[in-house]
């Protein structure tokens, strides 16, 4: 289990990088964006389209980064009252209802994304400025995809274990 957990903490620590490089670059090349048209009055044509991709990648991306500190948006009002009142199990079990639905949800997201990509690597589409191939660009859905649910796997997985063993693990 500890072996595991450096594996985990390993992968957590090369997204959490990949999130930062790609936050610092897409902020580097979008003000030279910005002091290029009004230092300069010329404008990079390239910059704008870049800086939307490294956006999208990085909020795709970092939905399985928010997943490490629960930093998502939850109603939790039914899972309070249930723990404040001391049932819980019922209170994992909603949890695992919960983790269940984001799961079916991702796996929805992978198998369109990746029609999607398919979709753009047969017609050849590519972006405007760049000339990137968009497949490229929406790759990131399938990727965000298989990394939210082999953390929910893990967190799935600890939801049973703590209904079986009655234990509660943070």
């Amino acid at each position: 289990m500890n072996t595991l957990r450096k594996y985990i903490n390993i992968y957590n620590n090369i997204e959490k990088w990949f999130l930062i490089i790609m936050m610092a670059l897409m902020v580097v090349i979008i003000f030279a964006q910005v002091v290029t048209r009004y230092v300069f009055g010329n404008s990079l044509f390239w910059s704008e389209e870049i800086g939307k991709f490294i956006f999208v990648w990085i909020s795709w991306i970092g939905v399985s980064a928010g997943m490490v500190n629960h930093e998502h948006i939850q109603i939790t009002i039914v899972l309070d009252i249930l723990k404040k009142k001391g049932f819980i199990h019922a209170q994992k079990f909603m949890e695992l209802v919960g983790n269940i639905a984001w799961m079916v949800t991702s796996f929805i997201i992978l198998v369109y994304g990746m029609e999607l990509i398919t979709t753009q690597m047969n017609s050849a589409v590519v972006a405007a400025a760049t000339g990137i191939p968009m497949w490229i660009v929406y790759l990131c859905l399938p990727i965000s995809s298989v990394l939210v649910c082999a953390r929910l796997i893990g967190v799935i997985y600890m939801n049973i274990h703590d209904m079986v063993k009655g234990g509660e693990t943070a």
